[in-house]
């Protein structure tokens, strides 16, 4: 409900002032609840481009999979595959492993999820929390090759979280002991 402009009276004393201010008060309101609405919708707007790039970058981690699978094959292996984990999605995440591989950590990991609580525990002993961060771990204690040693730096929780997320669904389904090469793509 918008409000007309209300005049003040002079001489309308105490009353036309509390008048004068009730309608500064409502007027007020207003302006906040429009600021607020425009907060929702630009935030409904960021919510709804950002799910559009994680979808592409979805689409595009399963073509570069697909290609490099069939780049590398592993005879010996009793199974292999690509994960890559998107630059545009997850930008600190992939910079970590970038970073660690650089560092000497390997690319080619063994997939192992029931020692992932163990080898968590041990990479992030002694390492501390910090408020919307987490503690994004490289090797992931997912596979064997994490744990104690890990890379560990803190990131923005939605940056782990999507890159934990496409991590995971590309490894669904997949065998345990299975090799992983984690490269990062576009």
């Amino acid at each position: 409900m918008v409000l007309p402009a209300i005049p003040v009276i002079v001489g309308a004393g105490v009353w036309g002032y509390r008048l004068f201010q009730g309608y500064r008060a409502v007027r007020a309101a207003q302006t906040v609840a429009a600021a607020g609405r425009a907060a929702q919708v630009a935030a409904a707007a960021a919510r709804a481009q950002r799910a559009a790039a994680l979808a592409k970058a979805a689409q595009q981690a399963q073509t570069l999979s697909q290609n490099k699978a069939r780049e590398e094959p592993c005879d010996d292996c009793p199974c292999q595959r690509t994960v890559v984990i998107s630059k545009s999605a997850s930008p600190q995440a992939a910079q970590h492993i970038m970073d660690a591989q650089a560092a000497g950590h390997p690319s080619v990991l063994t997939l192992d999820r029931p020692g992932t609580d163990a080898r968590r525990r041990a990479s992030l002993r002694g390492i501390p929390t910090k408020p919307q961060m987490d503690r994004d771990e490289y090797p992931p204690a997912t596979f064997a090759e994490g744990g104690a040693g890990a890379s560990v730096r803190h990131i923005p929780r939605s940056d782990n979280r999507s890159a934990g997320g496409q991590l995971g669904a590309q490894l669904n389904g997949v065998p345990e002991q299975c090799k992983i090469t984690i490269i990062v793509g576009p």
